[in-house]
């Protein structure tokens, strides 16, 4: 099952990737908003495909919270951005969109599923200090309410085998280690 669930998210993460790559110096930040939209709508997309309803629904909530908590900081915390456009710089609400993604991936499958998912989101950070619509605290702000948004709403998944043993019938329960 772990193969299965880190190849699904590689070949999303490889799609969006190559997305990435094809984007020019200036595309950069059209990269990160592409992004942005793409990591949720994939996951989303992969739990449905897998038949996770309870996982979908429960990133469906966590990316709500993680989304209508970043609105809320902005506009309560009002941080001019760096090019001066606007007062709503923190937190990164593209970042926040994204790392909803990953944290979701890694409290509920681990680790191992969601570097991949880490390091895009990431990048999507990335691309939004270099376009200065936001600093590394507002992309670490983002991280952070999506990380809580996940570990509050989100629970491990569990797994059961069941295998004939020599002397009578073994039970495993397994939780996905955070």
């Amino acid at each position: 099952m772990r193969r299965s669930a880190l190849a699904l998210w590689a070949c999303a993460a490889l799609a969006v990737g190559t997305l990435c790559a094809r984007a020019s110096s200036d595309g950069e930040r059209e990269a990160g908003d592409v992004l942005a939209t793409a990591m949720p709508l994939a996951t989303l997309g992969v739990e449905l495909w897998r038949g996770e309803s309870t996982g979908a629904k429960q990133f469906a909530l966590s990316f709500v919270v993680t989304v209508a908590s970043t609105e809320v900081l902005k506009r309560a915390t009002h941080v001019e951005r760096p090019d001066g456009t606007n007062d709503q710089s923190f937190p990164s609400g593209h970042a926040a969109r994204a790392f909803a993604s990953a944290t979701y991936v890694h409290r509920r499958y681990g680790l191992a599923d969601a570097w991949p998912l880490y390091a895009l989101a990431t990048y999507v950070g990335y691309t939004r200090v270099v376009s200065e619509r936001h600093r590394w605290a507002d992309v670490a702000g983002a991280a952070g309410v999506a990380a809580l948004s996940s570990w509050w709403l989100v629970d491990p998944k569990q797994s059961v085998s069941v295998a004939l043993a020599r002397h009578g019938v073994s039970v495993q329960w397994r939780t996905a280690l955070p």
